[in-house]
């Protein structure tokens, strides 16, 4: 975690300016894009009377939590919340058939607009419950954090989440927030995801369930790892011995599995600069269970600039060590570690940023170059 106070309130005050940028009106000052707080799980055996039960639990927790800010409701159809329609739909849904899949939202807004607070499932029927997995999802505004105490409100939320529903991945961390019938707003989110690194793609995430049967979709602020990627990466005490060299590598266990958080304060990484090394430790070691086979983050057909396949290969990447590139000598290093040069054998060695780059009797310093070795 930062190791300054002034580090968090740094984090905080990039926060808010990459807010500022992030927030797009419509013509008719309608908000249509937000930064926002979310929290993206997959489960599966949501067909379940046990799994309903527990769904049921994280719906009235967070309906409890911020009913000032609720309006809407959908299950079945689009209502305006209420006491008497939220007791009703609980009802339904728990009576509901196993074979019925389950569509349920809480929300602040209409599909109009961008919900600051929301929480919803996509629950597969029965006979799919073995080819697709479901999909939890709660958005809150990024203000959240910057309230006392937030920051770990929000850890006791993910991990009350994670609990329920027995995650088997997911993520919580920063994202665009669109509006529910706003795939026509995609290329704004496609734009700006290419100036921050920290952004989640999250406009569809129960689309995107079906290639995430056996992979996680990556590194966020907090990473959600079931059991089951935790013993494919060498169990949690290799994760944590591995990690341990990070101190802003936190670890928390949850009721089925462990979740890995990169730094105190989520980091929108400007996409200018290099991400932080929190970052970038955790995405490596969770690099071999990552979705290979990508695909296309925004299928949809619309109008103006969205995610190719190659685009959304890049994006998946974007936390991946690029190469270094080769100094000459008698130029300062570019960063502190280990390099090496091709002029001699056995030149491995350490030098800190700035420390200019070695030459070697009888060569010229423009043949002789140092590569990384880390």
């Amino acid at each position: 975690m930062p190791d300054t106070f002034s580090e968090t309130v740094d984090l905080m005050d990039r926060l808010r300016e990459g807010a500022d940028r992030l927030a797009i009106n419509s013509g008719q000052a309608v908000p249509i894009v937000r930064l926002g707080l979310i929290t993206t799980l997959y489960f599966r055996q949501g067909h379940t009377l046990d799994a309903k039960s527990r769904i049921d639990a994280c719906f009235a927790r967070f309906h409890d939590a911020f009913r000032p800010f609720l309006n809407w409701q959908s299950y079945l159809r689009v209502r305006r919340l209420s006491a008497s329609s939220f007791t009703r739909c609980r009802r339904q849904i728990l009576q509901s058939s196993a074979d019925e899949p389950l569509l349920w939202s809480l929300s602040s807004a209409d599909a109009s607009q961008v919900a600051t607070h929301q929480i919803c499932v996509t629950s597969t029927a029965q006979g799919q419950a073995d080819t697709d997995l479901c999909c939890l999802k709660m958005v809150l505004p990024w203000t959240y954090l910057a309230e006392n105490g937030g920051a770990q409100r929000y850890e006791d939320w993910i991990r009350f989440l994670c609990g329920q529903v027995q995650a088997e991945h997911g993520y919580g961390g920063l994202a665009c927030i669109l509006p529910a019938d706003g795939h026509r707003y995609l290329p704004l989110e496609y734009r700006l995801i290419q100036d921050y690194n920290g952004l989640m793609v999250d406009s569809g995430p129960h689309i995107e369930s079906l290639r995430l049967l056996n992979r996680i979709k990556g590194v966020s602020w907090y990473t959600v790892l079931g059991q089951r990627f935790v013993k494919q990466l060498g169990g949690n005490d290799w994760l944590r011995g591995t990690l341990s060299p990070y101190s802003d590598v936190t670890f928390h266990s949850y009721d089925g599995g462990l979740m890995i958080r990169a730094g105190a304060l989520p980091d929108l990484m400007p996409a200018t600069r290099t991400p932080p090394l929190a970052y970038r430790a955790v995405n490596k070691v969770l690099k071999p269970v990552r979705l290979q086979d990508t695909g296309c983050l925004h299928p949809y057909p619309v109008a103006g600039p969205c995610f190719t396949e190659e685009t959304t290969a890049q994006w998946y990447a974007r936390l991946d060590d690029k190469p270094k590139p080769a100094v000459n000598a008698g130029q300062p290093c570019p960063e502190t570690g280990n390099w090496f040069s091709n002029a001699r054998a056995r030149s491995r060695r350490f030098f800190t940023r700035g420390e200019v780059m070695p030459t070697f009797a009888h060569l010229k310093p423009e043949r002789t170059q140092w590569f990384w070795a880390d």
